[in-house]
C-alpha cells in the first residue's frame, strides 16, 4: 500500500489558487478574426503593389483614362460571311498565305489549313489521295472554291477577284460557307 505524502506549504492553502481565465464569447473571438483578416488583406495588399512598382506594369493609368474614341472595327466583304482556306498540296505555309492575303483584302478568314497532315512517325508517308464526291476530282489537283449556299456563291465570284478564277461548287461536304480547296494550280 502506498505511503501518505508527508504534508507540506501546498496543503496548508485555503483559498484556490493561480489564475484562472474566463471562457471567451463570440464577439471576442470574432474580433480576433476581424483583426487577422485586416492584417491579412493589409499585407497582401502591399505585396501587390510593390510587385506591380517593381515590375513597370502600372495599369492603373489605362483604368483611369477617360478617353470615349471608338474603335472602327474592319467591316467584312460579303457581310461577314466566313471563308476557310484548306491547303490540297503538300506546300508549307500556303494555306497561311492565302489567308493573309484574303483577310488583307477585307475577307472574314475563319481558318486555315493543310489538308495532308499526317505525323512524322506515320507508316505512310504518302497519303491515299481522296476524291471529292461534289467534283469527282482528286483533292490537290485543282483549285476549288466550295460554297454551301446561293448567297455565298455570289460572294464567290466577288472572292476570285482577289484570289483569281477558280471553279465554284455549290456543295454541303463543308460546314463554313466559303472553303477555298488549294490545288497544284494556284498561283
Amino acid at each position: 500500500m502506498a505511503k501518505p505524502f508527508p504534508t507540506d506549504e501546498f496543503d496548508a492553502v485555503n483559498a484556490i489558487g493561480g489564475r484562472h481565465r474566463a471562457k471567451r464569447t463570440f464577439g471576442s473571438r470574432f474580433v480576433s478574426f476581424l483583426r487577422y483578416a485586416l492584417v491579412t488583406v493589409l499585407l497582401a495588399g502591399a505585396g501587390i503593389t510593390a510587385l506591380i512598382v517593381i515590375s513597370g506594369q502600372n495599369k492603373f493609368n489605362d483604368v483611369l483614362n477617360l478617353n470615349t474614341d471608338v474603335v472602327n472595327q474592319p467591316q467584312f466583304q460579303a457581310n461577314g460571311l466566313g471563308v476557310t482556306v484548306v491547303d490540297g498540296t503538300k506546300k508549307d505555309s500556303l494555306a497561311s498565305g492565302v489567308a493573309h492575303k484574303l483577310f488583307a483584302a477585307g475577307w472574314n478568314v475563319l481558318t486555315a489549313t493543310n489538308y495532308y497532315r499526317l505525323p512524322k512517325w506515320s507508316a505512310t508517308p504518302t497519303p491515299t489521295p481522296l476524291v471529292t464526291a461534289a467534283t469527282g476530282q482528286v483533292i490537290g489537283e485543282n483549285t476549288v472554291i466550295f460554297v454551301n449556299s446561293a448567297a455565298a456563291k455570289s460572294a464567290a465570284t466577288t472572292l476570285m477577284k482577289t484570289l483569281g478564277t477558280y471553279q465554284v461548287v455549290e456543295s454541303s461536304n463543308y460546314a463554313d460557307p466559303i472553303t477555298v480547296v488549294l490545288g497544284n494550280d494556284y498561283k
